[in-house]
C-alpha cells in the first residue's frame, strides 16, 4: 500500500494541451529524450479571453492598413487621371477651363467669377462684342474661327459663355463686371430662365468654398504644365478645353486614338448626329422667358438693335424662340439657315458645321457691329490730352 501511494505521488499533473499548443512553438525533444515540462498558464488567467483581445487588435490593424492602402491607390489614381488631361492649350496664351476629372471639373465658372485668372475683368472691360450664352454659342463660335475673324476685323471680342450658364447667373456677371459693349449676342437655347444652372450654383450658395477651392485648382495648373512638359507621353489620354486669354474663346484638342477618357467630349468630324430640328416643346413657358429676358437686358445701356439673338442648330428646334422674343423686345435677329448641319454629341455642332454655321452668323452681324461699334466710339468721350 505505501508502494502504490508513492507511485501516485510522483505522477505528473496533466498538461493544459489547449493552451500548450495554442501558446508555445512544437515541442522539442532534448538530447537525453526528456521532454521539457511547458510552463503552466498563469494563475487565474482564461487562455480563450487572452487570446481574443490579441486577435481582435490583430484584424483591426490589418483592416486598419487595408483602407488606408485602399485610399492610397484611389488618391493616385485620381491624381493620374488628372494629370493625364490634354495640356496642348498652355502653348496657345490660355488656361485650364476643364478637365474632365472629379478633383478638377469646371474650372472656368469660379475662376471668371473670382476674378482667379487676370486677365479676364481687363478683356471684358475692353470687349466692344460680348456673348452671354451656354456651351452652344461659345463653342460653336469657338470651333468656326470667330476669333480670327474679329481680330481680323479690328473688333474686341470677349465670349463669355460658361457650360450651363442661365440668364440668372448672366445677371449676376453684368453685375459683378460691368462691362460696357456696343453689341451683346445671345443665344435663344433657351438661355432666359431667370435661373443660375448647376455649374454655377456652387459660386451662388457657397462662394468661399468655391474660392478656396479654385485657388487649388489654380495650383495645380502649373504643375500640370510642369508635369506635361516633363513627361508628355502620359498627358494627353483625358479630355479637356482650355480658354483663351485674350478674348475668353475655347480651345479643344484634336480628335486623336490617344484619348482614353472622356473621348465622347472631344469635336470630331467623325461622329456626327443630323440637327433634327424637333419641335419646340417649351412654348409654354414663353411668357416665363421673355420675363427674364426683359430683367436682364435692363442692366444693359444699350439700344435693343445692338442686342443680337441667335438659335445655335441642335438637337430640339429654338428657331421660334428667338424669333419671339425678338418680336417681344425688338432684339435683332440672325438666324443663319444651312442645309446638313450635323452634332458630334447631339447637343454641339461639329467643327465643320460650327464653320460653316459662324462664318454665315458673321456675315449677317457684319452690318450690326459697323453700325453700333460706330456709333458707341462717337458717342464716347475725347481722350484728355
Amino acid at each position: 500500500m505505501q508502494r502504490r501511494a508513492d507511485r501516485s505521488a510522483t505522477v505528473e499533473a496533466p498538461v493544459n494541451r489547449r493552451y500548450h499548443s495554442a501558446m508555445s512553438p512544437p515541442l522539442c525533444t532534448a538530447r537525453g529524450g526528456a521532454v521539457p515540462t511547458p510552463l503552466p498558464a498563469p494563475v487565474g488567467s482564461d487562455p480563450q479571453r487572452t487570446l481574443l483581445p490579441m486577435r481582435a487588435s490583430s484584424y483591426l490593424l490589418l483592416v486598419c492598413l487595408g483602407f488606408a492602402a485602399l485610399l492610397g491607390l484611389r488618391e493616385l489614381n485620381a491624381r493620374a487621371i488628372e494629370l493625364s488631361c490634354w495640356a496642348g492649350g498652355y502653348s496657345q496664351d490660355a488656361w485650364l477651363a476643364y478637365c474632365n476629372s472629379k478633383r478638377y471639373g469646371v474650372y472656368e465658372v469660379e475662376a471668371i467669377w473670382h476674378r482667379i485668372e487676370p486677365d479676364v475683368a481687363p478683356a471684358i472691360a475692353r470687349a466692344q462684342v460680348l456673348t452671354l450664352s451656354d456651351s452652344h454659342l461659345q463653342t460653336a463660335l469657338s470651333l468656326g474661327g470667330a476669333s480670327d475673324w474679329f481680330r481680323a476685323h479690328a473688333y474686341r471680342l470677349y465670349l463669355l459663355g460658361l457650360p450651363t450658364e442661365e440668364s440668372g447667373f448672366g445677371e449676376d456677371l453684368l453685375d459683378n463686371f460691368q462691362p460696357h459693349p456696343a453689341v451683346v449676342i445671345f443665344d435663344a437655347s433657351p438661355y432666359f430662365t431667370g435661373a443660375v444652372g448647376p455649374s454655377e450654383s456652387n459660386v451662388v450658395s457657397d462662394p468661399q468654398g468655391a474660392r478656396a477651392q479654385v485657388l487649388r485648382l489654380k495650383r495645380f495648373q502649373h504643375l500640370h504644365e510642369r508635369f506635361c512638359d516633363w513627361l508628355p507621353s502620359a498627358c494627353g489620354h483625358n479630355f479637356a478645353y482650355f480658354r483663351s486669354r485674350l478674348d475668353g474663346h475655347l480651345i479643344f484638342p484634336q480628335y486623336s486614338t490617344r484619348f482614353w477618357i472622356g473621348k465622347r467630349g472631344v469635336p470630331t468630324d467623325t461622329r456626327r448626329f443630323p440637327v433634327s430640328g424637333l419641335p419646340d416643346e417649351s412654348q409654354a413657358l414663353y411668357p416665363t422667358y421673355l420675363a427674364a429676358a426683359r430683367r436682364l437686358l435692363g442692366k444693359l445701356d444699350l439700344p435693343r438693335s445692338c442686342m443680337v439673338i441667335t438659335s445655335v442648330p441642335a438637337q430640339r428646334d429654338e428657331r421660334p424662340l428667338a424669333r419671339y422674343l425678338s418680336g417681344e423686345l425688338g432684339l435683332t435677329l440672325i438666324d443663319p439657315d444651312l442645309p446638313g448641319l450635323s452634332t458630334y454629341d447631339r447637343t454641339h455642332l461639329t467643327p465643320d458645321s460650327s464653320r460653316r454655321w459662324t462664318q454665315a452668323f458673321l456675315r449677317q452681324l457684319e452690318p450690326v457691329l459697323r453700325s453700333c461699334v460706330g456709333k458707341a466710339a462717337a458717342a464716347a468721350p475725347a481722350p484728355r490730352e
